[in-house]
C-alpha cells in the first residue's frame, strides 16, 4: 500500500497539529469538505482517465450534465470521435448539448457505455437556458468533479468565478463551462458558521473557513454517543485487521471518541482526518468516504493508520506519522507535541491490551 498523507495545516511547526503544511493547506470541498490530492488532475487524449471511487455512468447525477430539459435531438452535421475515458456525460459538457439528447440521436439507449473510437453525432441545437452543470454531492472534491467530466480543475474555477478558491459546498450546482461572469454561487459568510472549539491564530483563513463550514454540516447531523463511537472503531478496526487497542486508543486521544469536534487545520471527527487524507483513503477502500459519516471517518482513519503501520520504521513511528506526517517525521524528527500524542495513545494502547489479557 502507498502511504496516504495525515498532515494537517497548522500555524506553526511545533503547534498543534503541527504537521508542516501551512505552507501548503488542503485544498478544501463542503461537506465533506474533502480536500483534492496535491497534483492537478491532468486532460488526457489518448490515455485512460484515472479511476475515480464513483462510476459516474451508473450513480446518482447520471442526467447531470445540463441543467435544461431534454433538448431535440436534430443532428446538426458534426461528430465526435470517441477518447478513450470518455463518457456520455463529459461529452455533453464539452459540446453544451444533453445526455438525453445525445442518448437519442445515437441510439444509445440499450448500450450507453461508450467506446474509444466510436463516432456520435452531435446533436444541432445547443443548451440556451442554462450552462452544462453538476450538483456536488457528499465527498466530491474540485479535482474529483473536474475528472468526472474530462476537465481541469481550473477550468471549473472560471466556470463559476471561483479565483483561486477550491471551496465547494455540498449541493451547490457548478457550472462545467463559461467565464463564472455571472455567477450564482453563495459563499458563506462568517455569520454562517459555528465558531471552533480551539484557537485559530495563524491558521490560513480559507483551511479556518473550510474547517467552520464542515463543522456547521457535521452538528446538523445526528451525532453518535462515545460509546458508540468506540464500538464503531473497534469494529471498523476488526474488519481491517488493524488492533483494536491501537484504533480506539488513537481516536481516544485525538477526539475523545467525540464525532463533532473539528480542528482549526481542518481534522474532522472521531479519527480526526483530514479532507485530503480522508480523498486518498477514499482510493485505497476503492469508495468515497465522506468524512462527516462517523463510519466512513473511521474508516478513513484506521485505513490511514493500517498504511502508516505496513510503511513506518516501527509503531511510534506509524503514530507520529498519523499526527505529524510520516514524510515531516523522516525528514525533521517528530515534534514534541508528536512524541506527547504518539506515547499517550502506546499507553492507552497497551492499557487496553492488558485489561483484555487479564
Amino acid at each position: 500500500m502507498t502511504p496516504v498523507p495525515t498532515e494537517h495545516a497548522s500555524p506553526t511547526p511545533r503547534g498543534r497539529r503541527g504537521r508542516t503544511r501551512a505552507a501548503h493547506p488542503d485544498p478544501l470541498l463542503v461537506p465533506a469538505l474533502l480536500s483534492t490530492p496535491a497534483a492537478p488532475a491532468r486532460v488526457l487524449e489518448d490515455e485512460p482517465a484515472p479511476a475515480l471511487p464513483i462510476d459516474v455512468t451508473t450513480g446518482p447525477g447520471f442526467t447531470a450534465g445540463t441543467a435544461s430539459a431534454s433538448v431535440p435531438a436534430s443532428h446538426g452535421g458534426r461528430t465526435y470521435r470517441v477518447r478513450q475515458g470518455d463518457d456520455l456525460v463529459s461529452v455533453a459538457a464539452r459540446f453544451g448539448v444533453s445526455v438525453p439528447a445525445l442518448v437519442d440521436l445515437n441510439g444509445l439507449r440499450r448500450q450507453p457505455a461508450l467506446r474509444s473510437g466510436q463516432i456520435l453525432s452531435l446533436p444541432e441545437r445547443q443548451v440556451t437556458d442554462g450552462p452544462a452543470t453538476d450538483r456536488v454531492r457528499p465527498g466530491d472534491t474540485l479535482d474529483s468533479i473536474a475528472a468526472r467530466h474530462r476537465l481541469r480543475p481550473a477550468d471549473l474555477q472560471r466556470a463559476n468565478a471561483m479565483g483561486d478558491s477550491q471551496l465547494l459546498i455540498e449541493g451547490e450546482l457548478l457550472s462545467l463551462t463559461g467565464t463564472g461572469a455571472v455567477s450564482a454561487r453563495r459563499r458563506p459568510t462568517a455569520d454562517d458558521l459555528p465558531q471552533l472549539t480551539a484557537p485559530v491564530d495563524g491558521f490560513p483563513p480559507e483551511t479556518v473557513q473550510a474547517a467552520r463550514i464542515n463543522r456547521r454540516s457535521l452538528l446538523a447531523r445526528p451525532q453518535p454517543t462515545r460509546r458508540e463511537a468506540r464500538t464503531l472503531v473497534e469494529g471498523t478496526a476488526l474488519a481491517h485487521d488493524l488492533s483494536p487497542a491501537l484504533a480506539t486508543a488513537v481516536a481516544q486521544v485525538e477526539s475523545g471518541f467525540n464525532h463533532g469536534i473539528v480542528s482549526p487545520g481542518n481534522a474532522i471527527g472521531i479519527m480526526q482526518v483530514t479532507p485530503r487524507a480522508a480523498h486518498c483513503a477514499s482510493h485505497a477502500v476503492g469508495r468515497s468516504l465522506d468524512v462527516l459519516d462517523p463510519a466512513d471517518n473511521a474508516t478513513a482513519g484506521v485505513v490511514i493508520l493500517s498504511t502508516l503501520l505496513e510503511a513506518a520504521d516501527d509503531e511510534a513511528q506509524a503514530l507520529a506519522g498519523y499526527y505529524q506526517g510520516l514524510a515531516s517525521v523522516r525528514a525533521h524528527g517528530p515534534h514534541p507535541d508528536t512524541r506527547r500524542f504518539a506515547a499517550n495513545v502506546q499507553i492507552l494502547a497497551d492499557r487496553t491490551r492488558s485489561e483484555e489479557r487479564s
